[in-house]
């Protein structure tokens, strides 16, 4: 009978024990469970910086251990994620065409802020979109459509209803390691406006001194020719052509310094250090022309509001400026009428006034009078001299002191040309 009480005794004890074991676990698997889901709460929510507090061991040390290890791991990479992410919308950003990647299911996966605009689209919830919801531009969606079904690079040109010109590439963005596998495409949209532009202006450049030289030379080589084959000429005649000569190849040469005169301009990217005084160099230039004035009986008059006015730019250039602008003054304006030049100093700029009385510009032809050769009247210039190049040399030569020239005119009125040009 006392063994069966010490067994039972013993039995009571064992399973208090084991109770009491059981409990503790219970309550540690509890606090463990407990802690895990607060941690997975806030992993859920974006804090991959959360950790369990590892006091355990065994298998729930070895568990707390791998959910640091894998939570670590996910914060790493979402950072590298984001930093890759923020670089790619800055190279986006910087980037000056149109960019737009789109997967296989026609949905955008980015696309930067040039794309937008030229696609008429100002939201910021494109993406996972389907491309042809967010362009809004009928042409560009036309072109894309009919480009992104091909398997390999494609590119068209385009222009629009406004004179834009535009080249459009597509290529299929393929696997690294699998290259037969497309996944989507990229869309390039490059605006090649001003590259069509100054290839026009380039062949134009062309065809115009082609005839421009063409003319003169022409014209000497015919009287050339009339003096060689004919001896019997009477002097009177002979010096009428050889003063025909001297008149074309005078305007030759005017034309070819002209047009040395605006390559070396255009050519020319660095920045002088020179300091020119504008009032001196005008003044030079006022004795130059004050004599064509007054062969025109014309009040030729000058004002500045400071003794000196520096200005770091080339002296040649600021006296072509001022001459070509002055010679035309003078040239275009009847006799007795007014010339009168004005220079300001302010405090951030320098303003120059090149005004006269003459004959005006109509105002359909003031847009593209800095255009070369460029006439308002070819028969009227032709007869004057000019050789249709001097106002583009001075809007190159505005332009290459960062400034800007503007116009005023009314027919039969006069003519201000305004320059500015900054400190």
């Amino acid at each position: 009978m006392k063994d069966i009480e010490n067994y039972l005794y013993v039995l009571l004890a064992s399973l208090i024990i084991i109770s009491v074991l059981i409990y503790r676990y219970s309550s540690i698997l509890k606090k463990y469970f407990k802690d895990m889901t607060l941690a997975s709460e806030k992993a859920s929510t974006g804090d991959y910086y959360v950790k369990l507090t590892n006091n355990y061991s065994g298998d729930l040390g070895r568990l707390s251990n791998n959910f640091n290890s894998m939570i670590e791991k996910i914060r790493i990479n979402i950072e590298e994620l984001e930093d890759k992410n923020i670089n790619l919308k800055a190279i986006l950003k910087s980037i000056s065409n149109g960019i737009v990647a789109i997967d296989n299911d026609e949905r955008i996966l980015l696309m930067n802020s040039i794309a937008r605009k030229l696609f008429d689209y100002d939201k910021d919830d494109f993406e996972g979109m389907k491309y042809y919801k967010v362009i809004n531009n009928k042409l560009f969606l036309e072109t894309i459509k009919s480009l992104t079904t091909a398997t390999d690079s494609k590119e068209v040109d385009l222009e629009d209803n406004k004179g834009n010109f535009y080249k459009i590439k597509v290529d299929p963005i393929r696997l690294e390691d699998e290259e037969n596998m497309i996944i989507g495409s990229i869309i390039n949209i490059e605006d090649v406006t001003e590259k069509i532009r100054l290839e026009k202006i380039r062949s134009e450049f062309v065809v115009n001194v082609t005839h421009e030289l063409k003319t003169p030379l022409t014209s000497i080589n015919g009287f050339v020719e009339t003096l060689k084959n004919n001896d019997d000429i009477d002097k009177e005649t002979r010096d009428r052509f050889l003063g025909i000569i001297e008149t074309e190849s005078n305007r030759l040469r005017r034309l070819i310094d002209d047009i040395l005169m605006l390559s070396f301009i255009e050519g020319s990217k660095q920045k002088t250090d020179n300091i020119t005084d504008l009032v001196q160099t005008f003044k030079e230039v006022y004795d130059v022309t004050y004599g064509l004035a007054q062969n025109k009986k014309i009040d030729y008059k000058y004002h500045f509001n400071k003794e000196k006015i520096l200005i770091r730019a080339n002296k040649d250039h600021i006296k072509q400026l001022f001459l070509n602008l002055v010679d035309n003054a003078i040239k275009y304006t009847q006799e007795k009428g007014i010339v009168f030049v004005e220079i300001i100093d302010k405090d951030d700029s320098i303003t120059i006034h090149i005004k006269d009385n003459g004959i005006g510009i109509p105002q359909e032809d003031i847009p593209r009078i800095f255009e070369r050769f460029y006439r308002v009247d070819k028969a009227r210039n032709k007869k004057i001299g000019g050789t249709g190049l001097g106002l583009a040399i001075v809007k190159h030569i505005v332009l290459s002191l960062d400034g800007n020239i503007s116009v005023n005119s009314k027919l039969n009125e006069g003519t201000e040309f305004i320059v500015q040009l900054p400190k």
